[in-house]
C-alpha cells in the first residue's frame, strides 16, 4: 500500500460527519483519494463502475438502515473491505457488523487521523486475509477429485486451513482490536500530556508520566508476543529476510530502549559497529529479538543496573553475532534449562512490577531461528547474564547451506526442496525490476526463500509437497494478473519461469547445493547478490 494511493468510498448522508472525516483522512499519513457518496444506492453504482481499496460506510443513510447497508455492499463486491463508521455505542451492533462482513466498527468520535489510518490499513491486511483463505479452501474443494495419493494431503490441507483460519481471526481480530485501540489511546493522550499540550507539568508528574508510557510500551510488548505465539503455531508467521544492516536495524529501537533505561535507573549502552558487513535476515523480527532481551536485561539486571547492546563479526562462521549482557544475578543450572521454555519464568525477584507472560525469550529464539541464526546464553551466579543470538552474512551460498539443514532437520517426506528460475526483461528499468522483487517476495509461504541472482534474475527456493512444485507457475501467473488488475501505476513486468528440479533432502543434500551453486553463478546479467525471503 506504500506506493500507491488508496481510493476510498465514503458513504455518509451528514455533510458534517464527511466534511470531518475527510479532514481526518487528509491530516493521516496514508495518501488517499476520497469518492464520497450520500446514498447506498449510488454507492453501489460507483462500486460496480470503479475499484475501490476500501468502503467506510455509515449504517443509517436514506435508502439503507442497520446491517442492510453491509449486507447489500457486501453483496455488490463479496471481497471488498468494509469499516462501519456510527454514532452508535453499541457492542451488539459492533458484533454483529462484523459477524456480517464489515472488517472493522469505529465510533465518529473515535475517527481521529491515527485511528482511521490503523483501521483502514488493518481492514485492506485482513480482507486480504480472508480471500486468500477462500481462494485456497477453493482450490481445496476443487481438488478432492485428483488422485488417491492426493487424498491424505488435501485433509491436511484442510485441517491445517481451518486451524489457520481461526487462529489467525481469533487472535488478529479480538487481541488486536481489544487491546491495541485502548494502549494506543492511552499512549497517545500521555505523550499529549507529557508534552504540555493541555497545560504545564512539572518535573514529578513528567517522570510519573514516562513511567506510563513505558508501562505502556511493555504491554504492547506483551500483546506483540502473544501475536506472535499465535502465528508461530498456526504457520502464518512469515518471514522477508532481505540483505541490510545490523545498525540500521538498531538505530530506531535506541531511544525508546534508552527512555526506558532512563525511567527504570539503568546504564544502557550500545555498541553496534556500523563498519560491519551486511547480514541476511528479517530486519524486523531482529528489532523483535533485540527488544525482547534487552527488556529482560532490564527486568533481571543489578543495583544499579547496567545493560549493554553489542556486536561482532565472526568471519569464519559467516555471521554476525549479537549479544546483551547485564549485571545482574545470573542464573543457575536449572534455570538455564527452561529459559527458553514457553510460559516459563524465572522465580526471581523482578526490578519491574509489569511480569509478562514468560514468552519473551521463547519468541526470541524461535524468530532467531526462522532467520537460520542461533541463540545462546551465559550466565554466572552473581556476575550477571549475556544473551547472544547469530544473523548470517549476506552471503546466499552459506544462507542456503543453513536453509537445506533446517529443512532437512522438519524431517517431512512428502516434502521436496525444488528451485525455479524466473527472469524479466533485461531492458526494465531499475524501479519496475525493484516492484518485481516485491512481488515475488510477496508469493512466498514461510518455508520458501528468494534469491536475487542478477538484477532481472531471481532464484525461488521452494519446500513444498511433491505434487505442489508444478503448481507454482500457475500460482504465480495468477497472482500476477490479480495484482496487475489493480495497480494504478501499470502493471509489474511480465516474468519466465524455468524448473531446475527438486530433491529429497534426505538423501540429496549435495545435489540440492551443486545445483544451487550453478544457477546461482549461471546469469551473466548478475548484480550484487542479496537474498530475500519469506
Amino acid at each position: 500500500m506504500s506506493k500507491q494511493r488508496i481510493r476510498i468510498l465514503l458513504i455518509e448522508d451528514d455533510p458534517a460527519d464527511h466534511h470531518l472525516i475527510n479532514r481526518s483522512l487528509g491530516q493521516s499519513r496514508l495518501a488517499v483519494d476520497v469518492v464520497w457518496s450520500d446514498d447506498l444506492r449510488t454507492a453501489l453504482s460507483q462500486i460496480a463502475a470503479s475499484d475501490f481499496h476500501v468502503v467506510l460506510t455509515d449504517l443509517s443513510l436514506p435508502d439503507s438502515c442497520g446491517l442492510e447497508t453491509v449486507h447489500r455492499i457486501r453483496n455488490q463486491d463479496r471481497d471488498i473491505p468494509i469499516i462501519v463508521l456510527t454514532t452508535l455505542n453499541d457492542e451488539g451492533v459492533e458484533a454483529t457488523s462484523l459477524s456480517v462482513g464489515a472488517q472493522d466498527y469505529l465510533s465518529k468520535d473515535d475517527a481521529s487521523p491515527h485511528n482511521l489510518e490503523r483501521a483502514i490499513v488493518h481492514a485492506i491486511w485482513r480482507q486480504e486475509v480472508v480471500v486468500e483463505n477462500q481462494r485456497l479452501l477453493a482450490e481445496v474443494q476443487s481438488s478432492r477429485e485428483q488422485l488417491a495419493e492426493q487424498k491424505v494431503l488435501l485433509k491436511r490441507k484442510n485441517r491445517r486451513l481451518r486451524r489457520l483460519y481461526k487462529t489467525a481471526h481469533r487472535f488478529v481480530d479480538n487481541v488486536s482490536h481489544e487491546f491495541r485501540t485502548p494502549l494506543t489511546v492511552i499512549k497517545d493522550y500521555v505523550a499529549l500530556v507529557r508534552e504540555g499540550v493541555v497545560g504545564e507539568v512539572n518535573i514529578e508528574q513528567c517522570r510519573m508520566l514516562d513511567i506510563v508510557g513505558v508501562r505502556t510500551d511493555d504491554l504492547n510488548n506483551m500483546v506483540d508476543d502473544m501475536l506472535d505465539v499465535s502465528k508461530l503455531e498456526s504457520g502464518l508467521l512469515g518471514a522477508w529476510r532481505r540483505p541490510c544492516q545490523l545498525a540500521d536495524v538498531v538505530e530506531p529501537l535506541t531511544l525508546p530502549l534508552l527512555k526506558k533505561a532512563e525511567v527504570k535507573g539503568i546504564v544502557f549502552e550500545v555498541d553496534v559497529d556500523a563498519a560491519l558487513p551486511p547480514v541476511y535476515c528479517d530486519a524486523e523480527m531482529i528489532g523483535r529479538v533485540i527488544i525482547n532481551l534487552v527488556t529482560n536485561a532490564m527486568k533481571f539486571c543489578g543495583e544499579p543496573g547496567t545493560v549493554k547492546l553489542w556486536t561482532r563479526a565472526d568471519a569464519a562462521r559467516h555471521e554476525v553475532v549479537v549479544g546483551v549482557t547485564d549485571n545482574g544475578s545470573g542464573i543457575d543450572d536449572e534455570g538455564l534449562s527452561i529459559i527458553f521454555q514457553r510460559f516459563k519464568q524465572l522465580k526471581r525477584e523482578l526490578k519491574t512490577s509489569t511480569k509478562g507472560f514468560g514468552l519473551g525469550l521463547n519468541i526470541a529464539k524461535e524468530l532467531v531461528d526462522l532467520n537460520f541464526g542461533e541463540m545462546t546464553v551465559e550466565s554466572r551466579l552473581g556476575r550477571g547474564s549475556t544473551f547472544s543470538f547469530t544473523v548470517p552474512l549476506n552471503d546466499p551460498q552459506n544462507v542456503m547451506e543453513r536453509y537445506v539443514e533446517r529443512v532437512r532437520r522438519m524431517k517431512h517426506e512428502e516434502r521436496v526442496v525444488a528451485l525455479v528460475r524466473t527472469r524479466i526483461d533485461a531492458g526494465t528499468s531499475a524501479a519496475d525490476a525493484e516492484d518485481a522483487d516485491v512481488f515475488f517476495n510477496f508469493l512466498l509461504r514461510r518455508s520458501d526463500l528468494l534469491f536475487r541472482a542478477g538484477v532481472h534474475e531471481w532464484l525461488f527456493v521452494l519446500w513444498v509437497a511433491r505434487s505442489e512444485a508444478a503448481d507454482f507457475e500457475a500460482r504465480a501467473r495468477t497472482e500476477w494478473l490479480k495484482t496487475n488488475r489493480n495497480r494504478p501505476y501499470g502493471p509489474i513486468p511480465d516474468f519466465e519461469l524455468t524448473h531446475d528440479g527438486q530433491w529429497n533432502v534426505e538423501s540429496s543434500i549435495d545435489a540440492v547445493l551443486n545445483r544451487f551453486r550453478r544457477v546461482m553463478h549461471s546469469d551473466a546479467d548478475v548484480a550484487t547478490a542479496g537474498a530475500s525471503g519469506h
